[in-house]
């Protein structure tokens, strides 16, 4: 068991949209707003920043509609900046932004706040920590990725990086904001993750493509999650 400064803390489960079968994503969304989830993760990709294309501005419009709860909108694209006024629109609560996405993060993350939507910062496998340091007061939420996008294979390196994430942020008197983790989050790697100071684990194929149905996962995920 991790003995780190994060050791023992909760963690919420943030469905990822992606995980589940295209053919039934309406009823994914239907499944997803019969739990308690707080929080639903959209990818938003354009082939040219990451391989897939997934989630246009009509999908996100649609998922706005069916969902009552928040929206945090992944930006995997090239030019994110193009996308920032459609997503205002259609009422999306959190918008996360790459760091190796463009050269102007900050002022991104700045208009985002200024018409009223949270942002967050993403980082690659590669991308260090320091990263996030001159904008992090600017977020809601830094996500690491535990993987490559575009590929599943979960790269144990990152759990050492949300723990130095985590301990900057809190010796910096930043611990409100939220640590994601995201890619290959599986039941096995959820006390892992947690309590290497993750505090919102997107979880994805993991709660999608279990046999045993969205809300049973899902209900057994926030156990773990919660150290039960």
């Amino acid at each position: 068991m991790d003995s780190g400064p994060a050791a023992g803390r909760r963690a919420a489960i943030v469905p990822g949209l992606f995980g589940a079968d295209p053919l039934e994503y309406g009823r994914a969304v239907a499944d997803v707003a019969r739990t308690d989830a707080e929080l639903m993760h959209l990818d938003v990709m354009d082939g040219l920043f990451v391989p897939d294309i997934s989630f246009g501005l009509k999908a996100v419009q649609s998922v706005r509609k069916a969902f009552g709860r928040r929206l945090d909108v992944h930006l995997q694209v090239e030019r994110p900046q193009e996308h920032l006024d459609g997503l205002t629109r259609a009422g999306v609560d959190l918008v996360s932004v790459h760091a190796e996405s463009t050269p102007h993060i900050a002022r991104l993350l700045r208009d985002l706040g200024s018409n009223g939507v949270a942002a967050g910062i993403v980082l690659n496998p590669g991308t260090p920590v320091s990263a996030v340091e001159e904008v992090a007061h600017l977020v809601e939420q830094v996500v690491v990725m535990a993987v490559n996008p575009g590929t599943s294979d979960f790269l144990d390196y990152t759990v050492g990086k949300i723990r130095r994430l985590r301990a900057d942020l809190d010796a910096r008197g930043l611990g409100h904001i939220r640590i994601a983790a995201d890619g290959g989050v599986t039941a096995e790697r959820v006390a892992l993750l947690r309590d290497a100071g993750a505090d919102r684990l997107i979880v994805a194929s993991a709660l999608f493509k279990d046999p045993a149905g969205v809300e049973p996962t899902y209900r057994s995920l926030c156990a773990a999650a919660a150290g039960a």
